[in-house]
Formats: structure tokens, C-alpha cells, sequence
């Protein structure tokens, strides 16, 4: 199913930029007067950043093509990017809700608070959000074979960010560790460890790729052809 109605686009996508937009100045700090910069180091908030960036000039594209196209139609803005995008920020909630929450759940961390604005917003409302836009949006049949290949390098990039950061950036507070991630602490798991937990969570990015393009396709061949026919009527 897609939606071709531009106007439900631009609200949407409004909508989506406001909630992210909150949520990364809930975790900035800065409510509290306390500006929090290494929070730019974890995943989320840079998935976060991600999202917010792009959608923020795709409510622009999609508010000239409403101006100069009209109301009907879709707009279509980097789609091999946007896969990337949806994907990247797909694993902030699937590393947060399956692999963090049940550590937060602990007694060892039962002082977090998994259920706040601040973790909703960027762990639940962006993901969920950004998949619809995808799915309700966007045409299908976008992608190529190769693109969750492709998008790969955003993981792979956060990776190599990380442990030149722990070597040269020191401690961070909120974790007390110069990883941000437990599953990436080189110096909590060793290199080995840390090397097949990387490998495992690339192989479940390019899994998710690959679901993201299936779907892709899947959703164009069930309803294109009946579809065309009664456009023709």
C-alpha cells in the first residue's frame, strides 16, 4: 500500500520531525542545564541526528512537490538512502528493546528508567515512525539487490568510530566505560568477544537489509497488476 496524497506526507512527516526533535534535545542535557555531548557518541542519538536531518529536508522536497505538483502523487527523495536510513534506525530499537532493556531490567540497573519520554521518544516513536513513512509513503520497488550491502557501511562506520574514540576520547560518564555499548567493550569482553558480537550484529543488519528490500518488492508484485487494470477503467 502507499498513499499518494502529498498533504498526509507533509503532516506526517511534520509530526515525525517534532517527536524526534524532542527527543534528542530530551537527551541532551539540556533540560536539565547540563549539556551532555558525549551522548553523540551512542548509536541511538546519531541514528536519531540521522533521521532528523533527513526528514527535515524531506518535509521541504515534499512541501515543494505539494506547491508545484499538487496534492496527489508521492515524493521521492534518495530512496537507496532512505533504506539505509529506515534500516539503521530499525536496529536502535531492536539492539534497545532485545538486547538493552533486558540488562536495564536487572537488579544490577534497576535504578533506569526504561519507560520515560526520553527513551520512548528515540528508541520507540522514531523507529516505529520512520518504517511507516517508509511503508505508507514511499513507491516500492526501489532498491536493488545490492543495497543492504551497501548500507552496511553505516554500522561498519559506527564500529571503527567507537574504538577510536575508546583509544584517544576516554571515559564515558553516563556508562563509566569509554565504550557506550557493553557488547562492544573491548576492555569488559576482550577483542575476540567483541569481534564476534560486531560480526553478529552486522550479519543482523544485512539480514534486516534484505528483509527491508523483500518487502520492497513483495509489496509492489501483490497489488501492481489488478491495480493497473482498474486505473485503466
Amino acid at each position: 500500500m502507499c498513499i499518494h496524497n502529498r498533504l498526509f506526507a507533509l503532516i506526517f512527516r511534520i509530526l515525525f520531525l517534532a517527536g524526534c526533535g524532542i527527543g534528542l534535545y530530551l537527551n541532551s542535557g539540556l533540560p536539565s542545564g547540563k549539556p551532555a555531548p558525549y551522548m553523540l557518541i551512542f548509536y541511538t542519538i546519531q541514528s536519531n541526528a540521522l533521521c532528523f536531518i533527513f526528514f527535515a529536508i524531506l518535509i521541504i522536497k515534499t512541501f515543494l512537490d505539494l506547491k508545484n505538483k499538487g496534492i496527489k502523487g508521492t515524493t521521492v527523495f534518495l530512496p537507496h538512502f532512505k533504506g539505509a536510513v529506515t534500516m539503521a534506525i530499525a536496529v536502535t530499537f531492536i539492539i534497545y528493546q532485545f538486547v538493552l532493556v533486558p540488562k536495564f531490567l536487572s537488579a544490577a540497573a534497576a535504578a533506569y528508567t526504561i519507560f520515560n519520554w526520553q527513551n520512548m521518544l528515540v528508541h520507540y516513536f522514531v523507529p516505529i515512525a520512520a518504517l511507516t513513512d517508509w511503508l505508507v509513503f514511499d513507491e516500492k520497488l526501489n532498491f536493488r539487490w545490492f543495497d543492504p550491502i551497501v548500507w552496511l557501511m553505516l554500522p561498519i562506520a559506527y564500529f571503527i568510530f567507537i574504538l577510536i574514540r575508546a583509544r584517544f576520547g576516554g571515559v564515558i560518564e553516563i556508562v563509566k566505560s569509554p565504550y557506550p555499548y557493553f557488547f562492544i567493550d573491548v576492555e569488559l569482553l576482550g577483542w575476540i568477544k567483541v569481534i564476534k558480537n560486531a560480526c553478529l550484529l552486522i550479519f543482523g543488519f544485512l539480514v534486516l537489509g534484505y528483509l527491508i528490500f523483500i518487502v520492497d518488492r513483495v509489496k509492489i508484485r501483490r497489488h501492481s497488476p489488478k491495480f493497473d487494470v482498474l486505473q485503466t477503467r
